[in-house]
């Protein structure tokens, strides 16, 4: 495996995931459009940056979950401090993946508080290797790994406003964490959630569709009917959003695993179109749907899920 070039990235970002798998020092093609959506009086939703952020508001400073893309830490640092006079104070990386740790590097650099489970610290420490890509990216500087680690969660308070953070069995990765704003009743899923296209889930470090349908039903039952619930990619979601979501997956899953197991080929379980009903509104994200079943397929036959 060889570590990507800009213009590889660029390659892959187009035919795969867009803006997805940016690796630090890539620079974007067109500046980027960062826009502010207000959650509440103390939170903020800024979108157009690879992964979802959030910013919350307290006396003594911002706390944002996830950093964005590497190209646009500039832009992103600039615009969250836009929503009030106050500087950056905590970061909190949902995941290690490098569209919500991009600005990880200029915020540690400014003495930013950096917070995660302890396998992004692990991940960001060294180069990763991708097989399903077959790509390996490189490690963040040391400013920009996380400098308080967890193995399980916790609670915290941020001015007015209680979080919990909790990290979840492997799903999406080995290093998910959810983040709920108690008060505000606004909840973080990182990229366990993405809302109205097919996931992309990181069989090399652990993920798998079973971990993701799990997590779902941890989201389920850890919200209510008026939770606001940031995904990792796509638009503000609710309740409903995700049970329907977690159907989806279920149900894929299940058709793949009975074809994988009738001993269908990969080109055979694409052609048998597991995924039909979705396509023409899931197709059209990060992943097209024979790419979403390719990794499932890869995942599940290569032992890793």
């Amino acid at each position: 495996m060889t570590q990507l070039t800009r213009r590889e990235m660029f390659q892959l970002a187009s035919s795969i995931a867009p803006a997805f798998w940016l690796v630090r020092g890539a620079s974007a093609q067109t500046p980027p459009t960062l826009e502010l959506q207000p959650l509440s009086d103390k939170l903020t939703l800024l979108t157009g940056d690879g992964g979802n952020i959030a910013i919350l508001e307290g006396a003594d400073g911002l706390l944002l979950i996830d950093s964005g893309l590497p190209a646009n830490a500039e832009a992103m640092d600039k615009k969250a401090r836009s929503v009030g006079p106050f500087a950056i104070r905590v970061l909190i990386n949902t995941h290690y993946h490098f569209d919500h740790v991009g600005g990880n590097e200029r915020l540690g650099r400014e003495g930013v508080k950096i917070m995660a489970h302890a396998n992004v610290l692990k991940r960001l420490s060294t180069p990763q290797k991708n097989p399903f890509l077959n790509r390996e990216f490189a490690a963040l500087a040391p400013e920009g790994r996380p400098t308080a680690t967890f193995s399980t969660g916790d609670e915290i308070a941020h001015g007015s406003e209680k979080i919990a953070y909790e990290h979840v069995p492997p799903a999406h990765t080995d290093g998910d964490a959810t983040v709920h704003f108690r008060n505000a009743n606004v909840f973080h899923a990182g990229d366990l959630l993405f809302n109205g296209t097919f996931p992309f889930i990181d069989y090399s470090v652990g993920g798998s569709i079973e971990g993701m349908i799990a997590a779902a039903d941890r989201i389920i039952e850890t919200v209510d009917g008026k939770t606001k619930i940031i995904p990792g990619h796509g638009p503000i979601a609710v309740r409903e959003d995700v049970r329907a979501y977690r159907a989806v997956l279920s149900t894929v899953n299940e058709r793949v695993t009975a074809l994988i197991k009738s001993g269908k080929t990969l080109e055979q379980t694409q052609a048998a179109e597991p995924t039909k009903e979705w396509d023409e509104k899931w197709g059209k994200g990060f992943q097209k749907s024979s790419d979403f079943v390719r990794m499932l397929y890869a995942g599940k036959t290569s032992g890793r899920g």
